[in-house]
């Protein structure tokens, strides 16, 4: 149960990463705008979409397995 508990926080961590890493570099290319929405009418509509809710689940399961591993 450790194993997946760490194997989710990293992987949230990787996401997370990737996330910001897009953000940063649509900002230096001033293409920010032009990823369109993101998430409209309560669904994600493109890759950075996607995995925003990747980071956002990953990290849900990892913070849920850490409060139930510690009982």
């Amino acid at each position: 149960m450790k194993n997946i508990q760490r194997l989710t926080m990293v992987l949230a961590i990787v996401l997370w990463l990737v996330v910001i890493g897009i953000f940063a570099v649509a900002i230096a290319k001033n293409q920010l705008w032009s990823m369109g929405p993101i998430i409209t009418y309560n669904r994600p509509r493109n890759a950075l979409g996607w995995l925003i809710v990747a980071a956002i689940a990953a990290s849900a399961v990892s913070a849920i397995l850490k409060l139930t591993q510690d009982k």
